[in-house]
């Protein structure tokens, strides 16, 4: 039996700080995106943004600290995800003032009595909450093809 063998180290204590920290960033990154997909579910863009937000900013700041251990095409390819999101968040706020603006189109065509403003401004609303489905269904679609 060799005696000449060093006695094992102890582990260092800034290892094990910063493994504790890894993981408690990966438990806020999870139930971050957790949360991102609830307001996926309820199609709420404020919530939606803010948390993407803080999910990028999250990940920028990890990436920082591990010092060039992440690749950049994964970086690369969060931001583009983001872009894309925020992109698609910003035109359905666009389409909802524009429901809303219809909506209102249509009570004073209810109200005046003319049938033919109504069914325009009907159909107008129609698309539009068709195109406000699809910009969801895509951020939607996005954030699966993530994983």
């Amino acid at each position: 039996m060799p005696t000449d063998l060093r006695p094992p180290r102890p582990p260092s204590e800034v290892h094990g700080i910063s493994t504790l920290r890894v993981a408690i960033i990966g438990i806020r990154l999870r139930l971050l995106g957790w949360r991102i997909e609830q307001a996926l579910e309820e199609h709420d863009h404020v919530k939606l943004l803010q948390l993407l937000n803080t999910w990028a900013d999250l990940h920028r700041r990890t990436s920082a600290r591990l010092h060039g251990e992440v690749s950049s095409n994964i970086d690369a390819m969060r931001d583009m995800f983001c872009d894309r999101a925020r992109k698609n968040i910003s035109k359905i706020v666009r389409e909802e003032q524009r429901l809303d603006r219809v909506a209102s189109r249509m009570k004073r065509a209810r109200i005046r009595e003319n049938a033919r403003d109504y069914e325009r401004s009907y159909a107008v609303g129609k698309e539009s909450y068709f195109r406000t489905l699809l910009l969801w269904r895509n951020i939607s679609a996005s954030l699966s093809s993530r994983r």
